[in-house]
């Protein structure tokens, strides 16, 4: 396990336990040097990323099929994903694929509703969602000022998946835009998610 000062600008917590292996799965763009899934990168070296070919152009089978190969690949251990926005709905369609053996637990942030009518058409087949109850741990955790979800449909999300529900306030899409470096207060829920696994 891993902690990083507080006063060196990163997170006093010490996150990760040895029982898992990390992978973040990025949405829509990935998430650039910005985003707190980097952060957490840079401070966590054990939590590796699904790398997609075309972070742009989302296709979901192929972003499944790599999520999946990710996994595979990650050794022995259970895994948790970290997902953010699209990457969140990429491992709700991967379990509806009863393709996730292995994991252990999602924690999911920023959901969007990939079924409005606005959502990005560069994104392709993630709509309509699968309406399952994940078959592993998980929570969601939703901004008060979402512009891609509403804080009150993501709740609704979260009851249909089975997974916790967590508001962390207004934190916009909980990405790049907030601003969020090495988001201590996600890395403390976090923290707090793995100890219900």
């Amino acid at each position: 396990m891993k902690s990083i000062n507080l006063t060196e600008g990163k997170s006093s917590c010490t996150m990760l336990d040895n029982r898992f292996n990390y992978i973040n799965v990025p949405g829509l763009g990935g998430s650039g040097e910005s985003h707190w899934q980097t952060y957490w990168e840079k401070a966590y070296p054990e939590i590796i990323r699904v790398e997609q070919k075309d972070w742009d152009h989302p296709v979901r089978s192929i972003w499944v099929d790599q999520l999946i190969e990710t996994i595979a690949q990650s050794g022995g251990k259970p895994v948790v994903l970290i997902g953010h926005s699209l990457g969140c709905a990429t491992i709700v369609h991967a379990a509806k694929a009863n393709a996730l053996q292995g994991v252990s637990g999602a924690f999911l942030v920023a959901m969007p509703d990939v079924e409005r009518a606005d959502f990005p058409k560069e994104c392709i087949g993630f709509s309509p969602m699968p309406r399952i109850e994940l078959p592993f741990t998980s929570v969601m955790i939703a901004s008060e000022n979402d512009p891609y979800i509403s804080s009150a449909e993501l709740k609704k999300w979260a009851d249909i998946l089975g997974a916790d529900f967590i508001s962390v306030g207004e934190r916009e899409h909980i990405g790049t835009a907030a601003k969020l470096e090495y988001w201590e207060e996600g890395q403390g829920l976090f923290e707090e998610f793995l100890k219900r696994i």
